[in-house]
């Protein structure tokens, strides 16, 4: 096998793992406030998403099943951790956003993802995450072009 065909071997062999291992830390992370991991990370992405996220964004930033993700959805409702308002353009969709109540519960999970990456991340060099961030994100845009054929 060439240098080459053995580097694409590891880095492939290396992705699936690691992000398995990566979402497990996360989650793990996120449990420790007290929430179930799921809903931590469904508050979490919804804050990234900002106010008035739609649920196939929010499907599809946390990976989940729009069933599940509605069970979930109508659990934070009842516990005034997130709104849902129909939207404008679609009546049959509806906005979703964090209430107040939520926003600090989602900047303590963003702190908590944030030191997870300086203990995974903090010993490497500025210019080495740069080059290894536009590699994955050059990976994550062919395997997507792959997937769409």
């Amino acid at each position: 096998m060439s240098t080459r065909t053995t580097s694409e071997a590891q880095i492939a062999g290396r992705l699936l793992p690691l992000a398995r291992v990566w979402r497990k830390l996360a989650d793990d992370a996120l449990e420790a406030q007290g929430l179930s991991a799921a809903t931590a990370w469904v508050l979490t992405q919804l804050g990234r998403l900002g106010d008035e996220a739609r649920l196939t964004d929010l499907a599809e930033a946390t990976e989940m099943t729009a069933p599940s993700l509605v069970r979930l959805l109508d659990h934070l409702v009842e516990q005034e951790l997130v709104t849902r308002t129909p939207d404008d353009q679609d009546r049959r969709a509806k906005r979703l956003a964090l209430t107040e109540r939520a926003r600090p519960i989602v900047a303590e999970s963003e702190r908590s993802l944030a030191a997870l990456r300086h203990r995974i991340l903090g010993d490497f060099d500025a210019e080495t995450l740069a080059a290894t961030a536009a590699v994955l994100e050059r990976i994550s845009a062919a395997a997507a072009a792959e997937s769409e054929r």
